[in-house]
């Protein structure tokens, strides 16, 4: 068969497929909407189901308040940090350790101070001569006291003593405890100062996830609208026979799963509630009104910068150091266990009779204590010292790691924060008109609800991943302060006019 022929054909093809429907009639397509057949089961109607409905929020509230005695609390990021710090236990327990850590101090303080004793003693001494108790002769003495012949007799004295003891030197032993136990002290008031500072960060990232959880709740709110609306335009298209029932019972179930979806973002709203009450040290169910806040943009982002600013302000990097300095006051302490120790002694001693003259006795003493062989106590007082100091040294190091672990990451997720903010914003923008040109195409036949639904999934993802993303730069933001040490510094505060910050004014 030649080419010609061949194009021949094709033409005389295409030519009988245009005019074929002049010659003959197509079958009517077959209704849209079925008739009812006389013993047959009624066709399905889409008025036979039903989708789910939206719920109210979830409010609980405590047992026995009603809620017109239990106003809501309004919260914003300031005043939960603030109400945090005079609430929460973690606060109150760093404060009860520094507290010890006082009195640790003051007792060790206490060695170089004079010591003052005053001691009563009262004895009761009885003796019995050759012949025994039972042949002895009771003679009545002089000054009211009593006394037994024949070699028996009762004596009873009182002694009154009052002293001063001093120690006057130990190869600085006592002047190794005290530093020690000084340092130990400015590390609990660094660790309440660290404790203050993750404090902070925490109620921060509690409070932007509370945020988040409600701007979830608020795309799944939309979302179920939005389903809703392609339901009655479902309903509305079958209903003039345009469309089969199949979609309007597929737009049933999309309402019904979206608003699945909304209930569970409102119990995750309601949890973030009671996580967010729980780190003020309030009962999970205060009644809380969020006032939505956002985290400053920092001044600089220059990594050199957060990690010098990090490493000199950061209390828990402090407290390494503070132990590492107690550590080595410790360790010299150990060294002069065993070597001698002199102390003096002064004091004045009354003694004598019960009845009778109480005497004076003036003494002074000067004491040397020196242990020549201490079977190895300082041997492993020094070995134990040296172990703790190179534990509290290798903190130390992971400290300072862990410092920069905290700039380093934050400000990467920072970085990618602010990209993801923009593309997500711009997703977002798409994603509205995707929906809105499906459903045009959609109400003319010239789309499916397959196309409307894709075209909405579509939307609400990107409304998910614009509002992590602004919750995300949030939490980077926050970090970064936590990681300097500066929960409300670094701009935090606009600068006013005259140049300072709210507070400062």
């Amino acid at each position: 068969m030649t080419c010609s022929t061949m194009r021949f054909g094709l033409l005389a093809l295409l030519f009988w497929a245009s005019f074929a429907p002049c010659w003959a009639q197509l079958p009517a397509p077959p209704p849209l909407i079925p008739e009812p057949v006389p013993g047959q089961e009624a066709p399905f109607n889409p008025s036979q189901t039903r989708e789910a409905q939206p719920s109210p929020p979830l409010d609980l509230q405590s047992p026995g308040v009603p809620p017109s005695e239990a106003p809501a609390r309004a919260l914003d990021l300031l005043s939960a940090v603030e109400l945090a710090m005079r609430l929460q236990p973690d606060i109150r327990a760093a404060k009860g350790s520094l507290r010890i850590a006082e009195g640790s101090e003051i007792q060790q303080r206490s060695a170089f101070m004079p010591r003052i004793n005053f001691q009563s003693t009262y004895s009761h001494t009885s003796s019995a001569g050759d012949g025994g108790i039972d042949s002895a002769t009771l003679v009545t003495a002089g000054n009211g006291g009593t006394v037994v012949s024949s070699g028996g007799r009762t004596t009873d004295r009182l002694t009154n003593s009052l002293g001063l003891n001093q120690l006057l030197f130990d190869f600085g032993r006592t002047r190794n405890l005290v530093l020690q136990a000084d340092l130990e002290r400015q590390a609990a008031a660094a660790n309440v100062l660290s404790a203050q500072n993750q404090l902070a960060v925490d109620v921060k990232e509690r409070f932007y996830s509370l945020i988040l959880a409600r701007r979830l709740v608020q795309v799944r709110e939309d979302d179920v609208a939005n389903r809703q609306e392609q339901l009655r335009l479902a309903r509305a298209l079958y209903e003039a026979g345009q469309l089969a029932p199949g979609d309007v019972v597929r737009a049933q179930t999309a309402v019904t799963n979206a608003v699945v979806t909304l209930n569970t973002a409102m119990l995750d709203f309601e949890l973030a509630k009671q996580d967010q009450t729980q780190i003020l040290g309030l009962p999970p169910l205060t009644r809380i009104e969020l006032i939505d806040s956002a985290e400053p943009d920092l001044l600089t982002k220059d990594i050199g910068y957060l990690l010098d600013a990090a490493m000199e302000r950061r209390p828990d990097i402090l407290v390494a150091e503070k132990n590492v300095a107690a550590g080595e006051a410790g360790l010299g302490a150990a060294y002069a266990l065993n070597r001698p120790a002199l102390t003096t002694f002064t004091g004045i001693t009354y003694q004598g009779d019960i009845n009778g003259i109480q005497r004076p006795t003036f003494s002074v003493q000067l004491q040397l204590d020196f242990d020549i062989y201490d079977g190895g106590a300082r041997a492993g007082a020094v070995t134990s010292a040296e172990g703790a100091l190179e534990i509290v040294k290798a903190d130390l190091t992971r400290t300072r790691l862990m410092v920069e672990r905290d700039v380093g990451g934050a400000l990467a997720q920072l970085l990618t924060a602010e990209r993801n903010v923009a593309a997500a914003q711009a997703g977002v923008d798409s994603a509205r008109q995707g929906v809105r040109i499906a459903e045009g195409r959609y109400r003319v036949a010239l789309g499916t609800l397959t196309d409307v639904f894709d075209a909405q999934s579509n939307l609400v993802t990107s409304q998910t991943n614009l509002v992590r993303s602004l919750t995300d730069l949030d939490l980077a933001r926050s970090r970064i302060r936590y990681a300097l040490a500066s929960p409300f510094e670094e701009g935090f505060f606009p600068a006013t006019s005259q140049g300072q910050t709210p507070q400062e004014s």
